[in-house]
This record gives structure tokens, sequence and C-alpha cells, in this order.
């Protein structure tokens, strides 16, 4: 009879799963009626797995990759937190100049209304409130992230898992596939007026949409290879390992297929081509890492494929429209590197902390790039808009530790001490790797980080392939 931890687990795995399936309903989770469940069900589900672990006698060993993306995420929501600080105004001065002559203009024109007299202490953010929220959404990413270390360590977790995201996205398919098929364009009763022959989910943006299919898309493929590899043992015939896959493994191996078809379906409708240029850089770079040295040629292709992924996503971010959904004449004025060239404007005005996380749209204007009549909402690459919103400080705390991460999560699963870990666990890395290299590339013309549901779906994938591990 399973003990009273393995219950408390056992529904916390479950609450984890069904947050997971409902991150992307609610318009990716960016609307504000989203914010609440958002923050509040990913630390719920967190704080109930950390209270199971409490009653484990096993001691747990931690991951290095688990321990960088930690330390990374609270050093960076550390950053945010202190962008919301009132310094006194000479501090402040000091450490982001144009922060204080922002607040010290509004506080001219308060004084000159007569609503308040000049305040002796302000926050480096320039919309404080909105900061708050995106610090509460970094902190449920990172809730999300270690409620997945937590819960899912075993293979059938890891499966349940693929299989739970693999069904969202083939519902986001079928549902947006649908909606465009009737040309009704409606999203939970919302009528969509902006977006027109492209397929959005329920995500409203196509982009965004095509970015969870993405994501999810290696776990449609780990399902696959992990039924494949379960089939028969090495070295069997080709023949009579399909044979075997058919009588032992053919509804893992179909639903994996299912779902790899489901999101490719979903990014050529979406007609996303930075989440198709992201996907194929980011099964490139895995796979030439996979391939290894005795397999020269191939690992020189997808080394290949990996740079020419890279260099499309430059081309597209030069040249692609800021918004190809929207009227002519709102629509773009230059591409989208007239978007990140805004950016570095900010950066270099607000060098150290940033104008605030959050806050890209509320000062983007007072740069004087690109055209008044068009407001900019995010960069569109998620590196410049962070080193515009939090500074050179912000983007080296959220950028080092998730590299290194990266690379200590590669050599987890591909390096020297690979062998000690099982096969079906060094499987679900890649597929996470893969997922993650996926976004990296696709930050690169896009702003999926300020899209809750695709990097609170990113931290559980990835939270999995560190989980941590009971020692016996």
């Amino acid at each position: 009879m399973p003990d009273r931890r393995s219950l408390l687990e056992l529904a916390c795995r479950g609450l984890l799963l069904a947050y997971l399936c409902w991150l992307p309903l609610p318009f990716g989770s960016v609307i504000e009626r989203a914010q609440l469940p958002l923050v509040v069900g990913a630390l719920a589900i967190c704080a109930m797995a950390a209270l199971a672990r409490t009653t484990a006698s096993a001691p747990i060993e931690l991951t290095r990759a688990f321990r960088l993306w930690t330390i990374g995420a609270m050093l960076f929501a550390v950053v945010v937190a202190l962008q919301l600080v009132p310094l006194p105004n000479a501090l402040l001065g000091a450490l982001s100049p144009e922060s204080l002559r922002i607040w010290s203009d509004a506080d001219r024109v308060a004084a000159l209304a007569g609503v308040a007299a000049p305040a002796a202490a302000h926050p480096i953010s320039v919309d404080p409130e909105l900061t708050l929220v995106h610090l509460f959404r970094v902190f449920a990413y990172l809730a999300a992230f270690l409620a997945a270390a937590l819960l899912m360590r075993r293979h059938r977790h890891r499966i349940a898992l693929a299989v739970v995201l693999g069904a969202a996205a083939v519902f986001e398919t079928l549902f947006g596939v649908r909606e465009a098929a009737l040309h009704r364009y409606a999203i939970w009763g919302w009528v969509n007026k902006l977006v027109f022959n492209r397929t959005t989910g329920t995500f409203v943006n196509p982009n965004h949409f095509a970015h969870y299919a993405a994501i999810v898309l290696p776990l449609g493929i780990y399902l696959c290879v992990r039924a494949w590899h379960d089939a028969a043992p090495t070295g069997v015939p080709l023949r009579r390992h399909i044979v075997r896959l058919l009588e032992k493994r053919l509804i893992g191996f179909g639903f994996g297929v299912v779902v790899v078809f489901a999101c490719l379906v979903a990014i050529l409708a979406a007609q996303s081509r930075g989440a198709l240029v992201a996907l194929v850089g980011g099964v490139a770079v895995v796979g030439a890492i996979v391939s290894g040295r005795h397999h020269a040629l191939r690992r020189g292709v997808m080394i290949a494929v990996a740079a020419l992924a890279i260099v499309a996503a430059i081309v597209l971010l030069l040249g692609l429209n800021v918004a190809r959904f929207q009227e002519n004449d709102t629509a773009t004025f230059g591409g989208r590197g007239v978007t990140v060239k805004t950016a570095f404007a900010l950066w270099k005005q607000f060098p150290l902390f940033g104008t605030g996380l959050g806050t890209f749209a509320e000062v983007s204007s007072m740069t004087g790039v690109g055209s008044p009549a068009l407001l900019i909402n995010h960069a569109h690459n998620d590196y410049a808009e962070l080193a515009a919103t939090t500074g050179v400080v912000g983007l080296l705390v959220a950028l080092v530790p998730l590299l290194a991460g990266y690379v200590a999560l590669l050599r987890m699963t591909f390096g020297a001490r690979a062998a000690e870990l099982t096969w079906t666990r060094r499987a679900y890395q890649a597929a996470a790797l893969t997922s993650l290299t996926i976004a990296l590339i696709h930050a690169l013309i896009d702003f999926n980080f300020f899209i809750p549901a695709n990097p609170a779906t990113l931290a559980a994938i990835c939270g999995t392939a560190v989980a941590l591990k009971e020692r016996r």
C-alpha cells in the first residue's frame, strides 16, 4: 500500500500535469485574469512537492545543471526585485541617471498639478507595478522548474509528461486548424480581427503558438525513439525489430508520430518562419552533438544545417516584418531589426539595471527609433529586450547560469559519465536539450519569454531533465 508521501507526490504530479495543460489555454496565459492561477498554481504545487520531499528518508543527489539553473533563476529574481526597491535619489542617480530623470520629471508634473510633493526616493523601474507582475511570473517559472525536478524523477514520470504535453499540442493544433477551416478565427469567444489565414491555437499570436509546438515536438520524437528502443534488444534485424514494434509498442510509437505530425502541422499552418528555423537549428545542433566523432559526415552535415539556421534567423531578424497580420499602415517600418535597435538604444540609456522588467512598451518611444505612429510592444529579441529592461547585470545573471547549465546537461547526457544514467533518461535529456536549443534560437527573433505558457512549459521540460535522484 503506498505511503502518505507517495500519495502526496502522486497528487502533486497530477496537479502539475493539469497545470501544464492549462497554461496555453487562456491566450498563452498573457491576460490579466490568468496571472493569479499562473503564479499561485505553480507556487502551491512546488510547495506541496517540497513538503512531500521532506518526509523522504532517502537522500537526494543534486545535478550540476539543476544547481546552476536554480541559482541563476534566484539571482535573476533578486535583480528584478532590486529594480522595485525605492533608492535615495543620489544613489539612483549613480546607478540609473535616466530613471532618476524620468521620476524627477514625473514629480515636477505632479507638484505643478498639486497632486504630490517630490519624493526623496524612487525605484529603478519606471513602472514598478508592471515589473512586479513580471517578477511574480519569474517565480512561477522557477516554481514549475523546481516542481518538475522534485516530482518527475522516474521513467514513467517522463513518459507521462511527454504524453500530456503531446496531447496538449495535438489539441492546440486541432483547435486552431478547425477555427481556420471554418474561417472563424475565434478563441474562447473572443473574435480575432487581427490574424487571417494563419493558425493561432489558443495563443492569438501564431508565432507564439508555433513556438509552443516547436518545444513540444522533441518530446514526440522521444516517445517514438523510446518505443523503438523498448520493442526489441539491440542487434535484432531490422525486419524483426519492426515486427516487434508493431506487436508490442505500436500505441506508444503511433502516439509519438501523431504528436510530431501535429506539431509540424501547427508550425506550418501558423506560417511561422522563425519557429521553423529554430526547430531545424535546434534539431541540427543536438544531432551534431549526438553524432560524435565516429560519424564525421553526419556531424558535418548537422553543423552546416545548424549554421544555416542561425544565419537564417539573423536574416529574419533584420528583414521580417514586425507584424504581418496588421494593417499596412501600422504593420512594418523596416523589419524586426528596428525593434532591436530600439532595445539597444534603451540599453545605452539604462546600461546597468535597465528600465525595469516588462516595461519595454512604456519606454520604447523615448528612443526616437522607428516611426512615432507605431508603438513597439516588444523587441522581438529576448536577449535585446532583457538587456534593455534589466541591463547588463540582469542579462549576465540570466544568460551565464543558463548557458553553464546547458553545458552541464550536455556533459551529463553525452559525456564520460553518461553511462551511469539509464538509456531512457539520456534519451529524455537529449529531447529536453533540443527543446531548450529551439527556444534559445527562436529567442533571437521573437519574445516568447514574455508569453508565460512557453517559458513555464519549457521550465517543466528542463526541470524533468535535471530531476533530483534518490540515493539508494
